[in-house]
C-alpha cells in the first residue's frame, strides 16, 4: 500500500503582521507542491529522503531532528498508534530557500499522508487545526494562513482566533519575484517587536490598517474587483515600509513591477526583508540585471491538498 499526498505552497496578498495579532489575512496557494510518498514497512523504522538528506529512527526512539523537524513533529504525534514503521520520500517542485510556505505545505501533506495511511478523517478544519499546532510547535509562533492555503487550495480569507478559512472561488494571475536572499519569519517577527517595544500602540495601529486593508482586499476578492484589489496591495505596502521590513532591494522591484502595464498591484508577500514580492497580474519573466533576483514560475491554484491510497 502507497500512500500518496501532496499540499501546495502559499504567498500572502494581504494581512501580514496583524494576523498575528488575530486579524484578517488574505492568502493564496500556487501550483508549486510538496509531495509526501508513505510506504509501510514490516519492522519499527522510520526513513525519511528527501532533498535536504535522509532520516532513519526506530519509532520508539524518534527525536526532532534538522532539517526535519516539521516532518517529525508531525510523526511524533502517531507514534502510539503506528502498527508498523514507515519510509517517507519527500519531493519539492521548489525550493525550501525561496518561501512559499514550504513548511506549512510539509506539514500539511505529511499530515494527511499518516492520517490517511492510519485510517483517520482528512478534513479540512481538522487538517487546518492539527497542521497550525504543529507549525508553532516548531516555530513558536505562526498564525496558520499558510496551512490554511495548503489545506484549500485557492484564494483564503483568514482568521486566527476565532479561526475563520472562507475560500473565495475566483483566481487572477500573478507573479512572484525572489529577492535573492531570505530572512528566516520568526527573525523578522522578532526584530519588527523588538524595534517596536517602546512604542507598543504605534505597532497596534500599524497593525490595525493592515486589518483594514486586508478586509478591504477580502471584500474585493469576492466581488473579483481585481483593480481594488491591487490598490489595496499596494497601501499595504507602506505600511510594511512603516514596519521596516522593506529594503531598498526589494522596493526596487515592488516599483519595476508596478511600472508594467499588466500589473494591478504589488507588494512584499510574508514577513519581508527578503523573500518574494508579488504582484496581481502577468509581468513576464522580467530583466533583473542580478542573477540572484528570479521571477518564479507560479501562479494562483484553486487545488489544495490531495491525498490518495493504492
Amino acid at each position: 500500500m502507497l500512500v500518496k499526498a501532496s499540499a501546495p505552497g502559499s504567498m500572502m496578498l494581504l494581512g501580514e503582521y496583524a494576523v498575528l495579532q488575530g486579524k484578517q489575512a488574505l492568502v493564496c496557494a500556487v501550483d508549486q507542491r510538496i509531495t509526501v510518498r508513505l510506504l509501510p514497512r514490516d519492522d519499527k523504522k522510520i526513513k525519511i529522503s528527501s532533498m535536504l538528506g535522509d532520516y532513519e529512527s526506530e519509532i520508539a526512539t524518534l527525536k526532532i531532528a534538522a532539517p526535519f523537524e516539521f516532518i517529525l513533529t508531525t510523526l511524533k504525534k502517531f507514534t502510539e498508534l503506528m502498527p508498523h514503521g514507515c519510509d517517507l520520500t519527500i519531493t519539492s517542485d521548489f525550493s525550501h530557500k525561496i518561501g512559499l510556505g514550504s513548511s506549512a505545505a510539509v506539514t500539511v501533506a505529511t499530515l494527511a499522508a499518516i492520517k490517511t495511511w492510519l485510517d483517520q478523517a482528512v478534513d479540512a478544519k481538522t487538517l487546518l487545526n492539527d497542521a497550525r499546532a504543529i507549525v508553532r510547535e516548531v516555530q513558536g509562533l505562526g498564525s496558520g494562513a499558510d496551512v490554511a492555503a495548503s489545506v484549500y487550495g485557492g484564494m483564503v480569507a483568514y482568521k486566527m482566533q476565532p479561526m475563520l478559512a472562507e475560500k473565495i472561488l475566483p483566481t487572477h494571475s500573478i507573479t512572484a519575484v525572489y529577492s535573492g536572499y531570505k530572512t528566516p519569519t520568526v527573525t523578522a517577527v522578532r526584530q519588527v517587536e523588538k524595534f517596536f517595544s517602546p512604542q507598543p500602540h504605534l505597532y497596534q495601529d500599524i497593525c490595525a490598517a493592515i486589518d483594514n486593508c486586508a478586509v478591504q482586499g477580502i471584500r474585493a476578492a469576492r466581488a473579483e474587483n481585481w483593480q481594488g484589489l491591487g490598490d489595496t496591495m499596494n497601501a499595504q505596502q507602506i505600511l510594511m515600509q512603516s514596519l521596516g521590513v522593506n529594503t531598498p532591494d526589494l522596493n526596487a522591484i515592488v516599483l519595476a513591477l508596478r511600472r508594467h502595464k499588466n500589473v494591478l498591484g504589488a507588494k512584499i508577500s510574508g514577513s519581508g526583508l527578503g523573500d518574494c514580492i508579488i504582484a496581481l497580474g502577468n509581468a513576464g519573466d522580467l530583466n533583473w540585471g542580478n542573477n540572484d533576483i528570479k521571477t518564479l514560475p507560479v501562479s494562483m491554484s484553486s487545488q489544495g491538498v490531495v491525498c490518495e491510497k493504492n
